[in-house]
């Protein structure tokens, strides 16, 4: 994918998506992999593409109170105000994709990226692996967490109607934003994670993936159409062509059959440690 701007919205509806989807993501499972060692004293975590800031805010009810953590992203506004986050969280304007400040480097015992599958170029991890991996400690782990597309299944119920699929045509428009580039979900990278970080340097690496549970494919489905639509709306309109409309006809299908058809995908979270010195 080619450097481009920020194709979902930052609106207060995008800011709900967001948080929605982290308690959706976080359901049956974790805000930090049971692997991380998290008990420590002074601990120093760094999150890639805070978001609202939900992770850092949640996270910090579980560390100790010495823990600082720290957010960077290339946008804040839809982060709390400062005054607002409790007192040992931060978040800093940085792009993570780019070259990180000196003061930054080797700082970090727990860097986490999650859902960042947009801002990786050309469907191609690995320099903004290598850049995170420059934050940590000896020692220090790294969190990756992406949808699985690879696992991505078509699920119905009994009174559905298979020939009304229309998910599988969403997704495909949405990946290629519009059939204007390869798709960024029929890629397989984030399976190819734990290579990478293996080919990186890094060890110890453990690997968890999850689908959904059934009670909760309605409201990922929500997600993924409010989603659709911020596309739609930021990206696609402004190729022209009808692009944006012919999208939210597409959700539109999708939603009428919201009762009876909806995905399931994989959660997949992989983490490596940097070797000691």
């Amino acid at each position: 994918m080619p450097k481009e701007e920020y194709v979902l919205g930052r609106g207060y509806s995008a800011n709900t998506r967001l948080n929605l989807q982290y308690f959706l993501w976080k359901d049956g499972g974790f805000s930090l992999h049971p692997s991380i060692p998290a008990d420590k004293e002074n601990l120093r975590v760094a999150e890639i593409g805070v978001g609202t800031g939900i992770w850092l805010v949640d996270l910090a009810r579980y560390l100790p109170a010495s823990a600082r953590i720290d957010g960077f992203d290339i946008d804040l506004s839809q982060c709390p105000p400062k005054e607002w986050l409790p007192s040992n969280v931060a978040v800093h304007n940085v792009d993570c994709v780019k070259p990180l400040p000196e003061h930054l480097i080797g700082q970090y015992d727990i860097v986490h990226v999650q859902l960042f599958h947009l801002a990786v170029h050309n469907n191609d991890p690995k320099p903004i692996v290598q850049n995170l991996i420059s934050l940590l400690k000896p020692g220090g782990r790294i969190s990756w967490g992406e949808i699985d597309y690879s696992n991505w299944k078509i699920i119905h119920t009994s009174d559905a109607d298979p020939a009304e699929d229309s998910l599988t045509a969403l997704l495909d428009y949405i990946g290629t934003i519009g059939e204007t580039r390869p798709s960024w979900v029929r890629d397989d990278w984030p399976v190819r994670l734990p290579d990478i970080f293996k080919d990186n340097g890094l060890d110890s690496i453990a690997i968890d993936s999850r689908p959904f549970p059934p009670e909760l494919l309605l409201f990922q489905l929500d997600t993924a159409l409010m989603a659709s639509e911020e596309i739609s709306y930021k990206a696609m309109d402004a190729l022209g062509s009808g692009r944006g409309e012919h999208c939210r006809e597409l959700i539109a299908k999708c939603f009428r059959n919201r009762q009876n058809t909806a995905y399931n995908v994989h959660r997949l979270t992989v983490v490596a440690r940097k070797p000691e010195v």
